[in-house]
């Protein structure tokens, strides 16, 4: 018996799979899904920041620069900001995006089922929490002193808090029993025990 479908992607295959594969009788869970569109999210929206980080990077070196200038009573050798910039914003750019796609790699592990990954995305959530709870602490202890920092660095503080607890709550839905039943027969599913 031959299946007709329209193309090559298992989304495209009536039973969802590629043909020939084995079918397996489980659906993902809304919760891993979920899950999965969670921490899409928490890799992709710092990437919103990067212009910003730019932004302050630029205008924190030039004030520095300058101070040096006039501490130092040496001019900046000619293309020396130029150059600096050269090399600052790609490497802005290269690290954001390589922490977006090892968000995304660790989103298509738990949407995959594998259970080493949804451990390592808890202890990831546990050190980012960890980390919020840590800059809270600082942030009270200085008090008024950091009023003017904190309100200049407001957008970095609300894109954080919503990664943050985009991250927080996909890992809370990995570990519900609707998640928990699907991580354990997926595993089963890849060792040949379900078909």
């Amino acid at each position: 018996m031959t299946e007709n479908y329209s193309g090559p992607w298992p989304s495209q295959v009536p039973t969802g799979t590629f043909p020939g594969m084995p079918q397996t009788g489980f659906q993902r869970p809304r919760t891993v899904t979920a899950a999965f569109w969670c921490l899409v999210a928490s890799a992709v929206l710092p990437l919103v920041l990067v212009p910003y980080q730019i932004q302050v990077f630029t205008d924190t070196f030039t004030t520095v620069m300058a101070e040096y200038t006039v501490q130092s009573r040496r001019p900046i050798p000619p293309g020396l900001l130029d150059q600096i910039m050269n090399i600052a914003v790609p490497s802005f750019w290269v690290g954001a995006l390589l922490g977006a796609a090892v968000g995304v790699l660790i989103a298509l592990g738990i949407r995959a089922g594998r259970n080493w990954v949804r451990i390592l995305q808890t202890v990831f959530a546990a050190l980012s929490l960890l980390s919020v709870l840590l800059g809270a602490v600082l942030i009270l202890s200085l008090g008024t002193q950091m009023v003017g920092e904190l309100a200049r660095s407001f957008p970095v503080y609300i894109v954080s808090a919503a990664t943050t607890t985009a991250y927080i709550v996909a890992t809370v839905l990995e570990w519900l029993p609707p998640s928990n039943a699907y991580f354990s027969l997926a595993k089963a599913a890849r060792g040949g025990y379900v078909r």
